[in-house]
Order: structure tokens, then sequence, then C-alpha cells
């Protein structure tokens, strides 16, 4: 039993302005973090949005991204195997056999029956265990070989942590009463957190940073960011449908705003998409896409289409 894990690495916009971030504070208080950040966009427009994040929200996403890899979910298993078992009885015994892709078993019982008994057992709590496992990290495993975030349950486990931001976003001065026009505040946003490569091949599954903690220690790449965008909009936005993007080394958010002219946009179950790509520094407007992703969208094979509402 082996599986593989997705990555994603940084993407960079050809040529335009560079996300610009002017001012990052983070203020310790007793129940939470206050966070305040000032940016300049694309039009040389500044904005400055502060909020308050939980203490416990931030710990929870910095142990998500500092403790989940497949030697831990591996570990995880064989204690539920070993106890499951144990709970047999019947003098039943496991023996394991670690490898660097997985881990392998075999049991001893007292007879045939007992052994295929336990044996199905154990199947139905290998399964149970890494689900549980991968859920309480945001992830999920997508087929035989591969594990990924998972987009819809993290933007929905986020939006409540990330609900603040909304509100902050909301309450800033002089943006139009359109969708487009908040989300493309909310893009610019997480645009100007810089960017960081976050794959630890060491670790292997370090590359997913949950919305707070990519707040609390304002750095982020390309998934991170697409779903913590997703998160915000979420409550910012509450009407628009949104969809993640994947493809090799990559991944963008896109929402169903009305297209403008030169939009790039993607069509799935029969709805159209303008991409956002969030994951900076480029400060790409609503419907541009760095060169990476335009190549992959206009030829689609290698890219997967994630609903998230």
């Amino acid at each position: 039993m082996w599986l593989l894990l997705a990555a994603m690495v940084v993407l960079a916009a050809a040529g335009g302005a560079q996300a610009q971030q002017l001012d990052f504070k983070r203020e310790s208080r007793s129940g939470d973090e206050k966070l305040v950040f000032r940016w300049r966009d694309s039009d040389r427009r500044e904005y400055t949005a502060g909020f308050t994040l939980t203490k416990d929200a931030i710990r929870q996403s910095e142990a998500s991204f500092r403790d989940f890899s497949l030697a831990d979910m591996w570990r995880r298993v064989e204690a539920d195997l070993r106890d499951e078992t144990q709970k047999f009885g019947h003098d039943a015994h496991i023996d394991f056999k670690h490898s660097r892709t997985g881990l392998d078993w075999s049991v001893r019982a007292a007879d045939r029956q007992s052994a295929d008994a336990l044996m199905q057992k154990l199947r139905e709590r290998l399964v149970k265990s890494k689900s549980a496992y991968l859920a309480g990290h945001l992830r999920k495993q997508v087929d035989e070989r591969r594990i990924m975030v998972d987009f819809a349950g993290a933007t929905a486990a986020l939006q409540g942590p990330m609900s603040a931001v909304a509100r902050a976003l909301g309450a800033t001065p002089n943006v139009a009463d359109t969708d487009r026009a908040r989300i493309a505040l909310a893009l610019g946003f997480f645009q100007e957190v810089p960017y960081a490569v976050l794959e630890d091949k060491e670790r292997q599954g370090g590359d997913f940073l949950p919305a707070p903690a990519l707040l609390a220690q304002n750095r982020g790449d390309c998934d991170s960011k697409a779903v913590a965008l997703a998160a915000v909009l979420r409550t910012y936005t509450p009407s628009r449908k949104l969809v993640v993007i994947t493809m090799p080394e990559h991944a963008i958010l896109a929402a169903d705003v009305p297209a403008e002219p030169g939009d790039q946009t993607i069509r799935a179950q029969g709805r159209q998409y303008v991409a956002l790509e969030a994951a900076g520094p480029a400060l790409a407007a609503i419907g541009r896409v760095s060169a990476h992703s335009s190549k992959y969208l206009k030829d689609g094979r290698e890219t997967v289409i994630w609903r998230l509402n």
C-alpha cells in the first residue's frame, strides 16, 4: 500500500506589476491575534485591512501544516491495526513490514476462518483510520496512489475562521458594490501576501498551509492561497460558485462572475467561471493568468476541476 502526494510550486505571471505589501503587523492578545495588512494594488491604490484571528485557529492550522506526513499517517494506521487485532482476540497476531512507500502486514490466527475474519476487520479499520487522519489535516485520497488537499472540505472548514477577513474587506471604503469589485479586492489582498514554497520532501506533506496560519505567518503558496481566497469569498460573495483548477505544479481558483472581454474562462458542468490567479507575486487582475496557467487551461488535458460549492 503506497501513496503519492500532489505538490504545488510557485508560478509567477510573465511580466506585469508585482504585488506590493507595504506593511504587516501582528499583535498578540489574550485569546487572539490582531493582524493588519497594508498593500498597494496594480492601479497604485492603497488599502488597509485589520482583523483578529483566534489563537486556537492559528495553532490548529499550524499544527495541521507541521504535523502532516505520510510517515505519521502510517504510524497512526499501524497503531489502529494493532488495536483492532488485540480486540479481535483468539490469540491473533499481526506483523508489519515498513517500506519507503507504505505499510504491509500479515496476520496469524488459530485457523483460516479466524484469519479471514480478522483481515476483513483490518481492511475496514484501515479505511477508517486513513480517512480520519486525512480529514484532520484537510486532505483526501483521490485514487490508489495519490493524496491531495481536500479543496471543498478545506474551504468549508476554513470559512468560519476566515469570516473576520471577509468582514474587514467588506468594510473597506471606496469599493464598488459589485461582486466583481469585491473579488478583485480579495484577490489583490492574497496576491500581496508573500509567496513561499512550502514543499518539504523530507516531511512529505508539509505543502498546504491553512488560511489562519497563512495570514499569521504572512506567507503562502498557490493552493494554500487559492483555498484561503475561496474561504473568504464563501462569506464575502456568498452567491458565487467557486472551483479550484489544478494543473502540473500549480493551482488557481475560479468564480462564476460574468466574464468581461479578455478574461480567461473555464467551463464546467454547464457553468462558466472566470480565472483568479491568487498565488502572486504578480498582480494578475480577475481573468488574467500566468503563461503557465494559460497553456494548461487552453490545452485542458492535464487540468482537473474541483467544485467547492
